[in-house]
């Protein structure tokens, strides 16, 4: 069995990068927390670069595409004259570099040390500044206002719902940890991501949560494993639970969700997204050369109206044909990684389900293919890695998971 990784500067730099991009949004000081969130992430890449600096970077089908948005954007940018597209696609460059550099340097179980020590600090930080207000937010009966729904750090629910769910399913797939109380912490982390989605009322995170679930949960039963029964025993109790109580949980629902309202509930067309997103496929279609190359990274902030998907979002920035490319490119990855988790990679279940989450969360949100917040680089990071082929860490993996399971 593999020696544990030891947590070193170059994992604590990386760990607070994540924890820094957290404050990203908050309201005066968002421009500073995002700009020394990906610097501390340049900087993580840059360590673990010197850590083992003889051994060649390469580059997988993923780090082609992402990489090849970077000079598409450059001359969408040169016939636009946009200066903020220029800069997020030279800040994406210089980032998307220390992507490869950690994907490729950092194991499969030091990238989720990381993530799980990330993650336990940030919620760590939740509970101290905002555990008063999750509290109030949980009741029922409390008013619900936008603050209320507010996540914590001044996020946006769509982000929150982002974020915070990929964070459920990353711990519940972080199995090949050899830490003492691990399945404790999976449950208290899980526990508190989903009391941040409620009050935020995340619902398109808590949908894509509920989605990845049930692959999980079709996948298990297919395949026939021991888990089957525990799934089964689980789904009765829930259902004779909802059958007792169905009343209130509906009430509750009703109210943390918002579902009678005009603006957010049942008959909004998806939150007014259904118009949304009409309108925005409208807008692709009727541009000129931009619906090749699209317009350059990030170029959607030109335009008069939010646009509430990643692949809407990803076809105005790169045109049509680098999207198309992106989303066959997640599919294989995908396809990949349910293939090497079946021969029991562990880092591959944990991509596979990751990847999963993020693809069915970013109908909804613009966050896909973003540098901004710590879940969107650690989709980066996690899609580079199981981009390539199966390395001798990699492989060690599976080696991990068969002794934790033996």
């Amino acid at each position: 069995m593999a020696d544990r990784p030891r947590f070193g500067i170059r994992h604590l730099v990386f760990c607070a990068s994540c924890v820094v991009l957290m404050f990203s949004n908050e309201e005066g000081s968002a421009i500073f927390f995002q700009a020394l969130g990906v610097a501390l992430f340049v900087l993580s890449g840059m360590l673990f670069f010197v850590s083992t600096p003889s051994t060649p970077i390469k580059i997988t089908p993923f780090d082609a595409i992402m990489l090849f948005s970077v000079p598409l954007s450059y001359v969408a940018v040169a016939l636009s004259e946009d200066s903020y597209s220029l800069m997020h696609t030279t800040i994406f460059l210089i980032t998307y570099l220390s992507v490869m550099i950690i994907a490729q340097r950092a194991s499969a179980e030091e990238l989720i040390m990381c993530i799980r020590t990330a993650t336990l600090a940030i919620l760590g930080i939740v509970v101290v500044q905002f555990g008063d207000s999750l509290i109030t937010g949980l009741m029922p009966g409390a008013l619900k206002r936008w603050q209320l729904r507010e996540a914590p750090f001044g996020m946006h629910p769509n982000l929150a719902g982002f974020i915070y769910g990929g964070f459920i399913v990353m711990a519940a797939n972080s199995g090949m940890l050899r830490w003492r109380l691990n399945h404790l912490l999976t449950v208290v982390i899980i526990a508190l991501c989903v009391a941040v989605m409620l009050v935020a009322s995340a619902r398109g995170g808590l949908l894509a949560v509920v989605l990845t679930l049930a692959v999980y949960v079709a996948s298990e039963i297919i395949k026939g494993r021991r888990s089957t029964t525990y799934i089964i025993v689980i789904g009765v109790a829930l259902a004779i639970l909802a059958f007792f109580y169905w009343e209130r949980i509906a009430a509750y629902a009703i109210e943390m969700f918002d579902l009678n309202s005009r603006e957010r509930g049942l008959s909004s067309g998806g939150t007014g997204r259904f118009e949304i997103w009409a309108r925005g496929i409208d807008y692709i279609f009727g541009r000129s050369w931009e619906i090749f190359i699209g317009s350059g990274l990030r170029s959607t902030h030109n335009m008069s109206f939010p646009v509430e998907s990643s692949y809407i979002n990803l076809a105005v920035d790169s045109g049509i044909f680098l999207t198309a490319a992106t989303l066959l490119c997640f599919i294989g990855i995908l396809a990949r990684s349910y293939s090497e988790q079946n021969s029991g990679s562990a880092f591959h279940r944990f991509a596979f389900y990751t990847l999963l989450f993020a693809v069915f969360q970013s109908v909804f949100n613009r966050y896909l293919i973003a540098v901004g917040n710590p879940f969107s680089l650690i989709v980066l990071l996690v899609a580079s890695k199981a981009s390539g082929k199966i390395t001798p860490a990699l492989r060690n993996a599976r080696a991990i998971a068969a002794a934790d399971t033996a």
